[in-house]
């Protein structure tokens, strides 16, 4: 028997389910495979569909958040356009994207590439996160990504277009309600460092939600007041709009990079090779390529010209005590190094 005879079989006959779950289109055969408009659009429907399933409302919520946001990016630059107020959107999105998607959600939260000294600092984060994403929204998906990186369970990636990996951020949130207790207890242990409180398994067979969902739309309500705040002491409504069209667009090239940070556009998609892009190296720390090589590192910029900013903050976080210990790539040979404060300075 072939190869390709084997990976069909492979692919046609029944897999147990994930804790992800399977796209309503399937994985497809030969898989992955790229799918229609169609189909991604029938997914993404059934993604937020909450009026048939309501653990899809946070998913839902968190569309109807990024539309408003939108909306704010089109009416500011409507009423403000010029290349001051594109620079600073870009600098508010790139803010938000060093410290809340590579610090935080990306080598804290997803990778514990580095542990905070107190669970009260870490939920310092929790409770100021202006994204309205929730962290095991992002963490699960994830780590999954790691370890099917372009394959028929990836999540997300070229292998399903730029609108179908765009669009998977939702869709990557339909999580398998049915796992075991003894799976659930694993899946909330793993988050715990998170600092949110863990809800019970019925409650998850529920929802789908590790996190009670009156706690996550509790610490978003208090998180957006506080950035809209901010927003309106330094330049008034302007500022709060400014604010809010830094969001999107940072909301924006999240999910782009999901389909460029494995050659989407950019160098071809050779399935499985992630990229080092400069562009998303120098505004948010992802160097794709070195962060999945070293994938626990807290430092992913190895090269003396990448910049690094994420590691820069989790470093000077560690060496005024709010950090404990950090990661580090090992040297060839040798197990990766763990930095104490006193290491650091």
């Amino acid at each position: 028997m072939g190869k390709e005879q084997v990976k069909t079989q492979s692919a046609s006959q029944p897999r147990e389910p994930g804790l992800v779950l399977e796209p309503t289109y399937g994985y497809g055969d030969p898989f992955p495979r790229r799918p229609t408009l169609k189909e991604i659009a029938v997914e993404w429907v059934d993604a937020v569909a909450f009026w048939q399933d309501r653990s899809r409302l946070p998913a839902a919520l968190y569309v109807a958040y990024h539309i408003a946001t939108f909306g704010a990016f089109i009416g500011f630059f409507a009423a403000f356009f010029s290349i001051g107020s594109v620079l600073v959107v870009l600098g508010i999105a790139s803010l938000i994207g060093t410290v809340y998607n590579t610090v935080w959600y990306h080598r804290y939260c997803t990778h514990r590439a580095f542990e905070f000294r107190s669970i009260w600092l870490a939920r310092v984060f929790l409770w100021t996160n202006p994204v309205c994403f929730r962290e095991e929204g992002y963490v699960i998906p994830h780590r999954i990504h790691h370890s099917r990186t372009d394959e028929a369970a990836d999540p997300y990636g070229p292998h399903l277009g730029w609108l179908g990996s765009y669009l998977a951020t939702e869709s990557q949130q339909k999580l398998n309600r049915q796992i075991s207790r003894t799976e659930y207890d694993r899946l909330a242990k793993s988050l715990e460092h998170i600092g949110f409180p863990l809800g019970s398994y019925e409650q998850f067979q529920r929802l789908g939600s590790v996190e009670p969902i009156w706690h996550w739309l509790a610490r978003m309500a208090m998180a957006n007041l506080l950035w809209a705040w901010l927003g309106f002491a330094v330049a008034g409504w302007r500022g709060v709009l400014t604010w809010l069209a830094g969001v999107f667009l940072y909301s924006f090239l999240v999910r782009d990079f999901n389909y460029r940070g494995h050659g989407g556009y950019l160098g071809g998609h050779v399935p499985g090779l992630p990229l080092n892009q400069v562009f998303y190296g120098v505004i948010a720390g992802e160097w794709h390529e070195n962060h999945h090589a070293y994938p626990r590192s807290a430092k992913a910029g190895l090269a003396w010209w990448q910049i690094d900013i994420p590691f820069l903050l989790i470093k000077g976080l560690c060496l005024c005590g709010a950090v404990a210990r950090y990661n580090l790539p090992p040297a060839p040979g040798t197990e990766p190094a763990k930095i104490s404060q006193a290491e650091s300075a």
